[in-house]
């Protein structure tokens, strides 16, 4: 009976991670349908939001601390039991990229009011222009690249919902042009 439930307990320890993750999904993805269903009934009222802000979810953000948290803790615990220094780089590596995933995702903001749009950067560098100072915007994998002025001034990720942002280009007939066919048309000029 007792290797039963020992037996019992390791399936449940490897199975939580999975179940974890599909909870997380699942979550995120309840959020974002919710905020889809909102948008089409604004839309079908004839409601058009002025003032939004997009940024990175929450649960994400989250994830992230956590997970650097875990990682810093087997770099300390690394660390202290003396191991490979191929095992302490390779923890330091992922305390990097965590943390400054972390501050990526609190910092970066992109806040619409009407027609001015206010960005902040990942190091707090605040730029605030017009919708009709975005030259175009492209499309890659997802992401969204805005242009100001024939210059790239941010990317949109594709873990953040830009639904709203989309719609606002959409309505002022600003371009949005695929990154790929954009590659291809400069080959082919230099080719010429």
């Amino acid at each position: 009976m007792n290797e039963f439930i020992q037996m019992c307990l390791e399936m449940v320890l490897q199975a939580s991670p999975i179940v974890a993750v599909l909870a997380v999904l699942g979550h995120i993805a309840k959020v974002q349908k919710r905020r889809g269903e909102k948008r089409e009934e604004e839309k079908k009222k004839g409601v058009i939001r002025t003032k939004y802000a997009v940024r990175t979810e929450k649960v994400l953000i989250i994830i992230f601390v956590i997970g650097t948290i875990f990682f810093g803790f087997c770099l300390v615990m690394g660390i202290m039991q003396k191991e490979d220094l191929f095992v302490i780089f390779g923890f330091g590596i992922f305390v990097l990229f965590g943390a400054f995933g972390t501050l990526n995702m609190i910092m970066w903001k992109l806040e619409i009011n009407g027609d001015e749009i206010t960005w902040r950067s990942t190091f707090g560098k605040k730029r605030s222009f017009y919708f009709e100072d975005i030259t175009y915007c492209e499309r890659k994998k997802g992401s969204m690249r805005v242009y100001v002025n024939g210059k790239k001034l941010f990317i949109i990720d594709s873990n953040i919902d830009k639904a709203q942002f989309v719609e606002d280009v959409e309505r002022r007939r600003i371009p949005v042009k695929s990154y790929y066919a954009n590659q291809l048309k400069k080959k082919m000029m230099e080719r010429r």
